[in-house]
């Protein structure tokens, strides 16, 4: 009853204000490969040209590492964890996260995501992202190219990540906090 009504007051918000309004149904976006870690995938479920610029989200599933340590000089981004484990490093402070947890980093914080699955034996990781403004969208799709071409071509991975105001940071020194134990399939 009540999600009848949400939806009915935001078709006449969108009506009256002259915006359309977007709903993207469970498993109905496409995947694409993208990144220069192998094991990851990522579905665009709302574009920031759906939001006027003000936010995009995806979701993102890792079967084995993560996002190196990079920080974002555009955006801020919100993670909620939909199922798994992860490690965390923001602003040099590493932490465990894990199915219904959220974790915020602000724009020019440093971060980075660690999934831990030698034998990949475990199911991905899912992880939905928010980011404020838009744009990460559109990085995610010219990535995704240069990905499918060619893998190790950091020199073009750079400049795409430059110009969406990503840094890298290098390599991250892990610490053990245990954020993988006792995870079953």
């Amino acid at each position: 009853m009540h999600i009848v009504f949400v939806l009915l007051f935001c078709t006449v918000i969108g009506i009256v204000s002259g915006k359309s309004i977007t709903i993207t149904k469970k498993n109905s976006s496409a995947s694409i490969h993208t990144l220069p870690f192998p094991n990851s995938v990522f579905q665009h479920k709302i574009r920031g040209n759906e939001t006027n610029g003000t936010f995009v989200v995806f979701e993102a599933e890792y079967l084995n590492e993560g996002p190196g340590h990079h920080l974002h000089m555009k955006d801020d981004e919100l993670f909620y964890i939909i199922d798994g484990n992860v490690q965390f490093i923001v602003n040099g402070s590493q932490f465990c996260a894990s199915a219904g947890d959220y974790v915020y980093v602000p724009r020019f914080v440093s971060q980075g995501i660690r999934v831990y699955n030698p034998t990949n034996s475990m199911k991905p990781v899912k992880i939905q992202i928010m980011l404020f403004p838009s744009g990460l969208d559109n990085f995610l799709d010219e990535i995704a190219l240069i990905y499918n071409q060619d893998r190790t071509n950091s020199t073009a991975i750079n400049i795409i990540s430059r110009k969406y105001g990503i840094v890298d940071l290098g390599p991250v020194q892990w610490k053990d906090l245990h954020c993988f134990e006792n995870i079953s399939i």
